[in-house]
């Protein structure tokens, strides 16, 4: 009988394989070859999942920005939430996801650097970011009582641009900055 492949499981295991390979040799010295060899698969097996090692990266990004928005879409969904708790949430969920996770600062140096030299990593990016940036925009004004029309949007980028500092941050100190931030920010709101 033959082995039956979970693909989704496959294509995972070839990407952790991948940014493994990246943090070590660096990604414009890993060959597919090598990708495959650390995967313990054949060149010809991996060539069925991806096509080059570019698309290795672009599906790696994919991945960890479906998980933030799985992950943020959850928790606005929490009605049991209040919006501070839900700014919480959503906070640490980018800082874990991205500041903590395991292959974060290959995935981010590698997004800048290929950023410059790829527009379709550089549109998919921001795509993604305009994207997790609406939902966070619809979570405050649904709270209108709380934040007036107005303010919503500048609201969402001074949140966007503390999570973004946070996170470049957490790959440099611990964690208790990004924990101090959070009390920042909803200071700042008047929450």
């Amino acid at each position: 009988m033959p082995k039956i492949v979970d693909h989704d499981e496959r294509k995972r295991e070839i990407v952790n394989s991948a940014l493994t390979l990246f943090s070590r040799q660096g990604y414009h010295s890993a060959s597919f070859g090598d990708i495959a060899s650390a995967s313990g698969l054949s060149r010809t097996n991996v060539y069925n999942y991806f096509k080059n090692k570019d698309e290795i990266f672009h599906y790696a990004v994919g991945e960890l920005i479906d998980t933030i928005s799985k992950n943020i879409e959850s928790i606005i969904r929490q009605q049991d939430l209040s919006l501070v708790q839900k700014l919480q949430k959503i906070y640490q969920v980018f800082t874990n996801e991205i500041g903590e996770g395991k292959y974060t600062s290959i995935i981010l140096d590698l997004a800048l650097r290929l950023k410059r030299e790829d527009m379709t990593i550089a549109e998919a990016l921001d795509e993604a970011t305009k994207s997790l940036r609406k939902k966070i925009e619809m979570l405050f004004a649904e709270e209108r009582t709380i934040l007036p029309s107005p303010q919503v949007a500048a609201v969402t980028t001074l949140f966007f641009s503390l999570v973004e500092s946070s996170i470049m941050r957490s790959l440099f100190t611990d964690s208790v900055f990004i924990q101090q931030n959070i009390g920042s920010i909803l200071r700042m709101l008047g929450i």
